[in-house]
């Protein structure tokens, strides 16, 4: 659905007066919006025939909803699929009749609260896909790592998979309170792994995103695939112990997403780790995290949230202590106690928006502040450790309102010596037992080169450097045989 930003506003504002007809209705919100993800798939092995790009595909969806206050206090929402026609207005709201309930918290839609300043994150060239031109850019990933591969002149077979994935999302907002905002972005992601068939096998993972295709760097991230797959081969045990280490960008935004829970529905559940910390030291000086929307490059860069108001900057965490919790109208609302909070981050998803879903609560570019050291000094800080380079299967234990929190550490890792990468550790040999709350107050080194992580199935966009930590408990995982 090729529409642009002024088209989706007429559809927005056609779907507010025919709800705002519509009998018993107080308040109504339209909502409408088209998501466009082009995805070009790479699957190589040096050993069965392969084009190295399998057919690219193309996902699109779109639709509207309406949420409505009904005059009897009620509330309900109901949306229409792959329709911006008269008669998707009709099945939208006769769904929030069908689905209206009493909620004695909903006091009322949002108002307006200003006009947002656009920022330069979508990309007209993602937005009008050239499809020669992507497949071009999606062979570069393949390209980087053959290159790697080549120069090693290494007697082995080899499987790349990966791929680069292109969206548009556009979305649409107008409601009797007195909103009516559009917004735009893109994202670029490249993914690869490059798997080395010898006998012990190994495996390396790169990945890249910004908000313009041609800031993306494909070649690099193949190469740099490629490269850690060749320095994942021979790889070492280690004992179970406390261990000096160095976190990688995917490592640090894994225990994000597992642990940094600052919204107040998380608050509210006693479901976060930070419940009654605000105003409170949670780690060192030198940790500082914010909320920063508007972003250039940073692939949660928004303009407007999906209750139509700006987007702001906010800081989280200032050198060490908690400033503030996340935010939407419902909870802002809600509860008296809760409108010291901003209500900023009313999302209805993360890379994309969805017209199917109520507005949520999480974060835009959940920013580290970076620090002084190069990625070399990092491992020269600690000395004799580990560095954690994947975590997989990280999720909280003893319960969701404790720091704590388990993990396997995948691959990309390895064992530090002198202040140098002696060798490969390897993979899923060694377990964390750990907690937020060590990793915040641990830190003794914080890297100067953040980057963009979006792992899978997560709505926010983590930016951080490589930190470098004094203790990280680790348990190496039993394989029956030593």
């Amino acid at each position: 659905m090729n529409m642009n930003l002024k088209e989706l506003e007429t559809v927005a504002k056609e779907l507010l007066q025919y709800a705002e007809k519509q009998k018993d209705v107080k308040e109504a919100e339209a909502y409408v919006s088209t998501n466009n993800l082009n995805v070009y798939r790479i699957v190589y092995h040096s050993q069965i025939p392969s084009n190295g790009l399998e057919e690219p595909k193309s996902e699109e969806d779109f639709g509207m909803s309406v949420r409505i206050l009904f005059k009897d206090g009620k509330y309900g929402m109901g949306s229409s699929d792959s329709s911006f026609s008269k008669e998707g207005f009709k099945e939208a709201f006769e769904k929030a009749v069908e689905s209206k309930v009493m909620d004695k918290d909903f006091h009322s839609l949002p108002e307006a609260r200003g006009k947002a300043k656009f920022s330069n994150y979508h990309d007209k060239k993602i937005i009008e896909t050239d499809e020669e031109k992507a497949i071009q850019k999606a062979y570069e990933l393949l390209d980087g790592a053959l290159d790697s591969f080549s120069k090693k002149k290494l007697n082995a077979g080899i499987n790349i998979t990966g791929e680069m994935d292109l969206l548009s999302s556009k979305m649409a907002v107008a409601s009797s309170k007195g909103i009516m905002a559009s917004d735009q972005h893109t994202n670029a992601l490249a993914t690869l792994t490059s798997n080395i068939e010898t006998k012990e096998g190994a495996a390396g993972s790169s990945f890249d995103s910004n908000t313009h295709l041609s800031k993306l760097d494909c070649e690099k991230t193949g190469k740099d695939s490629m490269e850690m797959a060749l320095r994942m081969q021979k790889p070492e045990k280690m004992p179970s112990g406390e261990y000096r280490v160095v976190l990688s960008k995917n490592t640090v935004a894994e225990l994000f997403y597992s642990r940094f829970s600052l919204g107040v529905d998380s608050i509210e559940f006693f479901a976060s780790p930070f419940v009654g910390r605000i105003n409170q030291k949670i780690g060192v000086p030198e940790f500082s995290v914010s909320d920063l929307p508007n972003e250039e490059g940073f692939i949660g860069s928004r303009a407007y949230n999906d209750e139509g108001n700006p987007a702001k900057n906010l800081k989280l965490v200032e050198n060490g202590e908690l400033k503030t919790y996340l935010n939407n109208d419902y909870y802002y609302k809600k509860k008296k106690e809760y409108e010291k909070y901003a209500p900023l981050h009313g999302f209805r998803s993360g890379s994309h928006r969805s017209h199917g879903r109520e507005p949520g609560i999480h974060s835009t570019n959940t920013v580290v502040k970076k620090g002084n050291y190069s990625d070399e000094e990092l491992i020269k800080e600690v000395k004799n450790g580990i560095y954690v380079g994947r975590l997989w299967y990280t999720y909280p234990v003893n319960g969701y309102s404790s720091p704590d929190f388990t993990s396997t550490i995948r691959g990309n890792s390895y064992i530090i010596e002198n202040g140098e990468i002696k060798c490969a550790l390897t993979p899923n040999s060694m377990r964390v037992l750990d907690s937020f709350d060590n990793f915040m107050q641990s830190i003794i080194g914080i890297g100067k080169n953040p980057k963009p992580v979006q792992s899978w199935g997560q709505e926010e966009t983590i930016v951080t450097p490589e930190i470098a930590l004094s203790k990280f408990r680790l348990q190496k995982i039993s394989t029956g045989k030593n």
